[in-house]
């Protein structure tokens, strides 16, 4: 399983977890409150192009 980063959302605190894909939280060690998984996103690059490019960044086909 990967190690993936987490933080509480009560105290700020962050940790480092081994867990499955779909263990999106977790309980705080420090004050037992909710930690929530960081996760790259792997489409952001995508999205800065578009916004880059004023929008949608697929390729466009050329009507004839």
């Amino acid at each position: 399983m990967p190690i993936y980063n987490y933080q509480c959302v009560g105290c700020g605190e962050r940790d480092q977890r081994i867990a499955a894909l779909d263990d999106h939280s977790a309980i705080c060690v420090a004050c037992a409150g909710l930690m929530l998984r960081l996760d790259v996103d792997v489409f952001q690059p995508y999205f800065e192009a578009a916004d880059e490019a004023g929008g949608d960044a697929r390729p466009t086909r050329e009507r004839s």
